[in-house]
């Protein structure tokens, strides 16, 4: 968490514009941001950021572990910050500036044990995808809702149809609880990212009896995209301009779609690999 005598020394809009000093907050988010331990900066995140900073010596950058909440609060306040890694959304679009794509992941997914993957046999397609808005119309399985975290439409939607149903439980923005809820039964099924979920599954080092299955979600996507964040407003947007120069030289393959990669189980590494091949082939030719 950031200090509080950090907020007091952020610099205005207009002194951090001319200093083109960047303050990164950076929330403990593995894989994507890894704050802590022996993987300590190798997350998919932390990789683009090590690479901007590289590549735009001109800059300041300042970096602070903080939290999601944090976050959003210090950029809904107006406070020149940024976060490297964000799904875009229509509400955030409110008060953040977004970079052009930036990280290319798998798409959110249904995660429930593997002993109970029959309680949602109901609400699974031929090809096996889940329709969420039944599913979450199910007062009798229980899944979670985590605070600041973004979700895509077709789940959003789900969700705030169930919002303040018994079934429906708002957490804080703490990433590992929901995995140890959904490993221990005490809710039915929860939404993430597959990266996440092969985070979560060896750190936790879980039984047989708790493994994991994830679930493709009806209306999702192959992929996601994630982007840079800065605060919105003058000063966001100059650093957003700078971020987009850097990324219109990586090139096809820069270094954090392999860091992303490897963190994901072999059968998703080989499906993302597949997508992330198709997604290249319809962009134009970087210049």
């Amino acid at each position: 968490m950031v200090a509080a005598t950090a907020l007091s020394a952020l610099p205005s809009q207009c002194a951090q514009a001319e200093q083109l000093t960047v303050n990164w907050q950076m929330p403990d988010y593995p894989p994507v941001i890894i704050a802590s331990g022996p993987a300590k900066g190798q997350g998919y995140a932390d990789v683009f950021l090590q690479y901007l900073m590289a590549h735009t010596p001109d800059l300041k950058h300042v970096v602070e572990y903080s939290s999601m909440s944090r976050v959003f609060g210090l950029m809904k306040q107006g406070l020149p910050v940024c976060e490297p890694s964000l799904l875009k959304t229509a509400e955030r679009e409110q008060y953040v500036d977004f970079s052009d794509p930036v990280e290319f992941v798998l798409p959110h997914h249904v995660v429930v044990r593997a002993d109970r993957l029959n309680r949602l046999h109901a609400y699974r397609n031929a090809a096996g995808a889940v329709d969420i808005a039944r599913l979450m119309r199910d007062t009798s399985l229980i899944s979670i809702r985590q605070e600041k975290r973004g979700y895509p439409p077709v789940v959003l939607d789900a969700m705030q149809e169930a919002a303040g149903k018994k079934n429906l439980i708002q957490t804080s923005d703490d990433d590992e609880g929901p995995f140890r809820q959904l490993a221990s039964g005490w809710v039915d099924y929860i939404i993430s990212y597959p990266d996440e979920i092969n985070w979560f599954a060896n750190k936790l080092n879980l039984a047989a009896a708790s493994r994991l299955v994830y679930l493709p979600i009806v209306g999702l996507p192959d992929y996601t995209l994630g982007y840079v964040g800065c605060t919105k407003g003058p000063w966001g947007k100059k650093i957003i301009q700078r971020v987009n120069k850097v990324l219109a030289r990586t090139g096809k393959r820069p270094p954090w779609i392999d860091a992303e990669a490897r963190w994901l189980d072999p059968e998703a590494a080989r499906h993302y690999e597949d997508i992330y091949r198709r997604y290249q082939s319809s962009q134009p030719s970087a210049k």
